[in-house]
């Protein structure tokens, strides 16, 4: 639910950043990074608004899994607290804390969103590239797209070049060296696995190196597991030994570490966590970039398709039925459940990182960061130009503007023609130039 709604006011936001960079001449791709892309005139979409978006998204994230917290007597037992009482085993301590900044979070994004939807006028809120493309090349668009001569069979990768006839290419270039910000996206996303894989060691050497607040566990099941018991024979090489999971206490981070240090640890908590977590949202967010390009792609490629492009596209259809979008969905929902399972609050002991669980997290970041470069680096089969969304490069292309389009072979020359109609086209003739 909490994804769902960062999603559905991220998409309002978004939407006004497009046409914000558009009013000011400076949108180039229908699909941009949304909190690292900032308006130099709309203020719901300045850089200060855009950290406050992103700093409410990693709040919410952050204390989903801190407002019910419940007292672990097992894990008590395992971590000898002296005070455990099982009476309160039971017991579901809502903390106010949590609820205040979570509301808070959901608050702030609705107020940027509200403010960015009343304060930006949107020609479209399709985020399909054409729609966006025929709002851009509208004559009465301060700001319009015009298409250049002699770029029929010119992609995305070609910008820098000088329009001359080129033959059609089998396969195109890939996102990766479409747009200026993938490399980056990528960097991101493949960081997320040393960093974790360095977390989830520290913790785990912190409990071999006799850490009087560690456990080392023999299981490594995926849900932690807690045996109320621990051992500290010849075999242990910790300062105590259980068979369930291995276990770190942090305490409340407040207050010396003590488990009772109150309100201060109870902020100090929340606000550990989504220090750890604000790397992880930052990435995820970035992931969007990836999977909104190859979407882009994907629907201007219809056009040499039998059924051509769609004209009846709905956003949110489409974003139910991409595979890309669905497949980054369920990762964002999984690594964020694995992150809470890898480090987690107690009312009572306070923060607990789980080393088991740390692993298991960087190694769905792992599938994370492999799906996006999968992404990126997947070159679009056929003779249509690749664009990965970028709006003059479509505009070139487009010579006819239909309900449905289909791309192709027009007129035979030297050189010949390739564009757009309302009729289904062959496709350009292999080793023949074409310009126009």
């Amino acid at each position: 639910i909490v994804t769902f709604l960062n999603e559905a006011m991220g998409y309002i936001h978004s939407t006004s950043l497009r046409w914000s960079l558009q009013y000011e001449n400076r949108l180039t791709f229908n699909s941009n990074l949304r909190l690292l892309s900032s308006s130099k005139r709309s203020k719901p979409n300045a850089w200060w608004c855009n950290i406050a978006f992103l700093v409410c998204i990693i709040l919410s994230y952050a204390t989903t899994s801190l407002i019910f917290l419940g007292y672990n007597t097992t894990l008590g037992r395992v971590l000898n607290d002296n005070d455990n009482n099982s009476s309160l085993e039971n017991i579901i301590q809502v903390s106010g804390v949590a609820l205040i900044i979570f509301g808070l979070s959901l608050l702030g994004q609705a107020g940027l969103s509200t403010w960015a939807l009343r304060s930006t006028k949107i020609p479209t809120w399709s985020s399909n590239p054409l729609d966006t493309v025929y709002a851009c090349t509208d004559e009465t668009n301060p700001n319009q797209l015009v298409r250049r001569k002699d770029r029929c069979m010119k992609s995305v990768h070609d910008i820098t070049e000088d329009s001359k006839p080129v033959t059609p290419k089998e396969r195109q270039g890939p996102a990766c060296t479409a747009h200026p910000e993938v490399k980056w996206v990528l960097t991101l996303l493949w960081a997320l696995v040393p960093l974790g894989a360095v977390w989830g060691g520290v913790i785990y050497a912190m409990i071999l190196h006799k850490n009087p607040h560690g456990v080392k566990g023999d299981s490594w099941s995926f849900i932690p597991l807690f045996t109320g018991s621990t051992y500290s024979n010849g075999t242990c090489v910790a300062a105590r030994c259980t068979q369930g999971t291995s276990v770190l206490n942090v305490g409340w981070t407040a207050n010396n570490g003590t488990a009772n240090s109150g309100m201060a640890g109870n902020v100090g908590s929340i606000f550990l966590i989504a220090g750890f977590q604000a790397g992880l949202t930052l990435a995820l967010h970035c992931a969007e970039l990836l999977v909104n390009l190859s979407r882009d792609e994907g629907i201007f490629r219809m056009a040499i398709t039998p059924k051509g492009t769609d004209p009846r596209y709905n956003s949110i259809i489409a974003a139910f039925s991409s595979w890309q979008t669905i497949t980054l969905f369920m990762f964002k929902a999984a690594v964020h459940w694995l992150f809470g399972l890898a480090i987690n609050n107690d009312f009572k002991l306070g923060v607990n990182m789980y080393p088991p669980q740390i692993f298991y997290f960087t190694a769905f970041s792992f599938g994370v960061a492999v799906f996006a470069s999968y992404v990126s680096l997947r070159r679009p089969v056929g003779p249509l130009p690749a664009t990965f969304g970028h709006l003059q490069t479509m505009a070139d292309l487009i010579d006819e503007w239909e309900d449905r389009m289909f791309w192709g072979h027009k007129e035979s020359g030297y050189p010949n023609y390739a564009g757009t109609s309302s009729k289904r086209l062959d496709m350009p003739r292999w080793h023949e130039l074409y310009g126009g």
